[in-house]
């Protein structure tokens, strides 16, 4: 067996998934960012506030849409990802729930009961993470939509 060093841990997948979904995530919160309008933190420094606590008091609440959408897109997109765990993950003790799920399908034999059934019980957390935030996702799509 090959050693992989940290690559081959699940904390080296962590730092993986962290440099692959940066690029995305600041994509996203740039784009509201400048949709963002500059008065409200004109506002607050008129007010009597530093930059800093404009910053705190008055633009990271109104990042909360756009952080629980990048929030649930970048669970998802972790969450399915099937090659990366394969790849790195191989041959260890450790899996993912979709590397598992394809163990359940062999060369001669597939039960599909087996697999239905650990695809439904997969899901559910990312499900029951959109239904308690469902709000705030919507909120977040539609962040750049309004006037």
């Amino acid at each position: 067996m090959r050693d992989m060093g940290l690559l081959g841990t699940p904390w080296g997948l962590v730092l993986f998934y962290s440099g692959l979904q940066a690029p995305f995530t600041v994509f996203l919160y740039t784009g509201f960012l400048r949709a963002l309008p500059r008065d409200f933190e004109d506002a607050a420094l008129i007010d009597g506030c530093t930059p800093w606590q404009g910053f705190r008091y008055v633009v990271l609440p109104m990042l909360k849409p756009i952080t629980v959408t990048a929030l649930v897109l970048n669970t998802v997109a972790v969450w399915n990802d099937f090659f990366t765990p394969l790849l790195y993950l191989s041959g260890s003790a450790q899996q993912t729930v979709p590397v598992a799920i394809a163990g359940f399908v062999g060369q001669y034999v597939t039960d599909w009961n087996l697999i239905f059934a650990a695809l439904v019980i997969s899901i559910l957390p990312v499900l029951i993470v959109y239904f308690l935030l469902q709000r705030s996702i919507i909120n977040g799509f539609t962040g750049g939509l309004r006037g």
